[in-house]
């Protein structure tokens, strides 16, 4: 697995601009609107836009402050970097169901495409337009084999990428809560220290 995959799925869904902004807006909270644009080197209402992209899925919230300068108000952004984790597993987890409704559609029907890669339409479909495409009007040919093998790749690279989001989810969890020292063994230890510190006082040796 690429040490850099939360990376790779963020600029998979988001595409370049929104993930570049990501790495800009990560590095403090508060990011005031017009300085992030700068360091862009964006507009300022485009990289609003974009802002309020990652607004909407709930993974930047923005403070709204005055300056009494200008006597604007200026919106500053911080990125909640935490969340990350559990929208990818969401965004891949929706992936693979739709896959997964697609490779057994695959199964139960026929295919049939444009000579001209116009489109791809399953036997119903075809026949509705008596088997010639709808957008340049040539004759359809049905498909030899159909899409399983490259959809059950796909299937298995995002179940990939499924284990190691929850590998590092579970991973985040275990660091937030450690696991308590049993009593037992803390007593275990503590009776073992006093009993090693006796020894020393009635000896008089060091061990």
């Amino acid at each position: 697995m690429k040490k850099y995959l939360v990376g790779d799925l963020l600029r998979e869904y988001f595409g370049d601009e929104v993930f570049n902004l990501i790495g800009e807006l990560s590095k403090k909270r508060d990011y005031s609107e017009f300085k992030l644009a700068e360091a862009l080197k964006m507009e300022v209402n485009e990289t609003r836009n974009l802002l309020y992209r990652l607004h909407s899925l709930n993974l930047a919230s923005f403070a709204r402050k005055k300056d009494n300068k200008i006597g604007w108000y200026i919106y500053y952004w911080t990125f909640h970097d935490d969340l990350i984790n559990d929208f990818l597993l969401r965004y891949k987890k929706s992936q693979l169901e739709s896959l997964r409704e697609r490779f057994l559609k695959e199964g139960k029907s026929d295919f049939y495409s444009c000579l001209n890669k116009c489109v791809r339409l399953d036997f119903d479909k075809a026949c509705d337009f008596s088997f010639h495409c709808p957008e340049c009007g040539e004759l359809l040919g049905r498909e030899a084999e159909g899409d399983e093998k490259r959809l059950g790749s796909e299937m298995i690279k995002i179940n990939a990428e499924i284990g190691f989001l929850e590998g590092l989810q579970k991973k985040a969890a275990i660091t937030q809560n450690p696991p308590a020292t049993g009593g037992k063994s803390a007593d275990a230890s503590g009776n073992a220290n006093k009993v090693k510190k006796e020894r020393k006082d009635k000896n008089g040796n060091l061990f």
